[in-house]
């Protein structure tokens, strides 16, 4: 096995398994030992890739954001509405933990995870359809807390409306001009 995909696998266990503890108590109160244990890796390991359990969550959620972007076509612009329309079917695929992380007072890592891969596809031009104004400062913050808001809120609510209504939504707000 290489060992890019055995850290892959090691990131999915201390994932999953620190998941799974946050079923059963806050996050606050689960130790890097049990932690370790569930995943069946060294505290060794924890500390040599991790210094606290969000870098766990955002490795993750990242890691599973770009190789949805790796399955897109190379070169070619993503509209909006169509990326943002999938971020919430991941987002409803992913229902459960976005309600453990809220849970948790975690926003911070879903928002810092968002822009992290916002950014990556504003810096390699692949988003179509989107106002001007992705490069001015400021944008990509305003941007996130909103989609997060609204992922947050549709989550809370029972994911009422369709993911493609969302990302609709989102895609009308963003390309909005005022004059």
């Amino acid at each position: 096995m290489n060992p890019q995909t055995r850290k892959q696998q090691n990131l999915k266990a201390i994932y999953r398994a620190l998941l799974e503890l946050m079923m059963q108590k806050p996050m606050a109160a689960i130790s890097i030992t049990e932690l370790c244990q569930r995943a069946q890796v060294s505290r060794t390991y924890f500390y040599r890739h991790y210094q606290n359990f969000n870098q766990i969550i955002l490795a993750y959620q990242t890691q599973s954001m770009l190789s949805y972007l790796r399955r897109l076509p190379k070169d070619s612009k993503v509209n909006l509405a169509d990326l943002m329309t999938h971020y919430f079917e991941l987002t409803k695929s992913e229902a459960n933990t976005y309600r453990l992380l809220i849970r948790n007072d975690k926003l911070d890592v879903l928002l810092q995870t968002f822009q992290t891969v916002f950014q990556l596809l504003i810096k390699q031009d692949r988003i179509g359809g989107h106002s001007s104004r992705l490069n001015e400062p400021y944008y990509l913050e305003f941007f996130s807390g909103a989609v997060i808001n609204m992922a947050v809120n549709w989550v809370n609510r029972g994911l009422v409306e369709s993911p493609r209504y969302l990302g609709q939504t989102v895609a009308r707000f963003a390309t909005h001009q005022h004059h």
